[in-house]
C-alpha cells in the first residue's frame, strides 16, 4: 500500500467551519507526538515505508521548490495496538547534508525531533478532507473497518534554512472526532 500520499485540497484553516474539538487537534501549533503522548503514553512509531523518490507536484508547490529527488517517509502513530494519525514527510535529501539524522529516524518520530531543536521555526497549518475513498481513507478502513471522511493537517518547517514537509491525517480512532459536532 505504500506510499499512501496526501494529495488533497489543502487550505487555510480561515477559510473552513470546523467543530472545536476538531479545530483544537487540526491547529495545535505544538507537536502532535507530544499532544498524543500526554493522552496515551503507549504511544509508538510504525514506519509503513520509506524511499527516495519524487514527490507529487502540490508537494513541491508547499515547499516553494523545484522538483528534485526526495525521501519520502510514511508511518503511523499508535497507542498501544491502535493507529490514531497517518503521517507523510517530505525530505529534500540533498538538502538536508547537514541534517542526515532526519533521514535515518527509524521508529522515532520526526515530530518530537523537530520540536526539540532550536534551528526549526514551524510555518503555517493548512487543513484538508480526506474522503472514505482517499489512500488516507482506504488505509483506515483497512487498519479501523471504518468508513469515515478524515481530516489532515500540513505544514512546513524550515530547519536552519531547509524546508520539510510534514502532513499528518487523523484516522477515526482520534480523539478529534470525538464529540466533534460542538
Amino acid at each position: 500500500m505504500f506510499p499512501i500520499g496526501t494529495v488533497a485540497r489543502w487550505q487555510s484553516p480561515e477559510s473552513m467551519a470546523i467543530p472545536t474539538k476538531l479545530a483544537d487537534w487540526l491547529l495545535d501549533s505544538g507537536s502532535l507526538t507530544a499532544k498524543i503522548k500526554a493522552l496515551h503514553p503507549d504511544f509508538a512509531v510504525h514506519v509503513l515505508g520509506q524511499i527516495e523518490g519524487t514527490a507529487e507536484p502540490c508537494e513541491y508547490a508547499a515547499l516553494a521548490m523545484d522538483p528534485e529527488p526526495v525521501t519520502i517517509r510514511e508511518v503511523l502513530l499508535y497507542s498501544g495496538d491502535t493507529a490514531l494519525v497517518f503521517a507523510r514527510s517530505i525530505l529534500p535529501h540533498q538538502r538536508l547534508a547537514a541534517n542526515p539524522e532526519l533521514t535515518s529516524l527509524g521508529d522515532q518520530p520526526l515530530g518530537e525531533h523537530l520540536f526539540t531543536r532550536t534551528d526549526t521555526t514551524p510555518g503555517p497549518i493548512e487543513i484538508a478532507p480526506f474522503s472514505s475513498i482517499s489512500g488516507a481513507g482506504e488505509l483506515n478502513r483497512s487498519l479501523h473497518h471504518q468508513e469515515q471522511d478524515l481530516w489532515g493537517r500540513r505544514r512546513v518547517f524550515d530547519i536552519a534554512g531547509t524546508r520539510i514537509l510534514v502532513s499528518e491525517v487523523f484516522l477515526s480512532p482520534s480523539a478529534c472526532y470525538a464529540d466533534s459536532s460542538k
